[in-house]
């Protein structure tokens, strides 16, 4: 898996940058993103639009954050699982974790919540129709589709935001991942730089991904892994508000 697809400029993690590029690929206009500031304050998360189909997290990558993955993956946690069910897709693209996280939200949304003969509409067809297709092959084929379909759209929306981007070559330590249900009932960890998915089991205490204390343990333990750094921001994909 040599083959190089080269690097792009950071996204903003702007719940208006994130909704205008999602809908401009095939987002229903029924859901937008917007800011999570808070998972433990319960007057903030009350004013949070639900069901919550998504969250991405964007968070330091740490020493001690890279140390708890590799330890994660040599004992396995993560699965292809069956494609289908979740879609995960492995970061080959520089500095594109925002466009994969974006990904990772809207193609495991339900059918109805993505527009018919959209961007990533008909993306996920070309998808089903590789042969024998799964979440641990075709990478490299996935990586060419996701770059000639959605880089052209990709660099108007990297060009925005309220800070100043970083070059396509600059080594950032800043992370997208996505948290979301597959149609199992599970839900899952999606991040471009694992193994594949990860599975992080069935919740009974909630439906909605924000309110399942599995995403909320998890994103604090990505917090304490963070050294005191305050580079933390999180987005929902939920209903819009009128």
């Amino acid at each position: 898996m040599s083959e190089s697809f080269g690097a792009v400029v950071p996204l903003e993690s702007n719940p208006e940058i994130f909704t205008d590029f999602a809908r401009k690929l095939g987002l229903s206009p029924l859901l937008s993103f917007g800011d999570i500031y808070s998972i433990d304050d319960p007057d903030l998360v009350a004013f949070l639009p639900r069901p919550m189909n998504a969250v991405i997290l964007l968070f330091p990558i740490t020493k001690d954050y890279e140390q708890f993955r590799a330890s994660e993956e040599k004992n396995g946690i993560q699965g292809s699982d069956e494609f289908g069910n979740i879609y995960w897709f492995k970061q080959l693209l520089k500095n594109a974790c925002g466009l994969y996280g974006l990904l990772h939200a809207v193609c495991n949304l339900p059918s109805g919540l993505i527009v018919d003969q959209s961007k990533i509409g008909n993306f996920l067809q070309e998808l089903r129709e590789l042969p024998d297709v799964d979440n641990e092959n075709h990478l490299i084929e996935k990586a060419r589709m996701i770059s000639q379909l959605f880089l052209s759209t990709y660099s108007e929306y990297s060009q925005q935001g309220q800070t100043e981007a970083p070059s396509a070559d600059e080594d950032v330590d800043l992370h997208f991942i996505c948290f979301t249900k597959g149609k199992n009932g599970h839900f899952f960890e999606l991040d471009g730089r694992r193994l594949g998915p990860v599975d992080l089991g069935e919740s009974h205490d909630s439906e909605d991904v924000l309110g399942s204390t599995i995403i909320l343990d998890r994103i604090r333990k990505y917090m304490s892994l963070a050294n005191n750094s305050m580079n933390f921001a999180m987005m929902g994909l939920g209903p819009v508000i009128d």
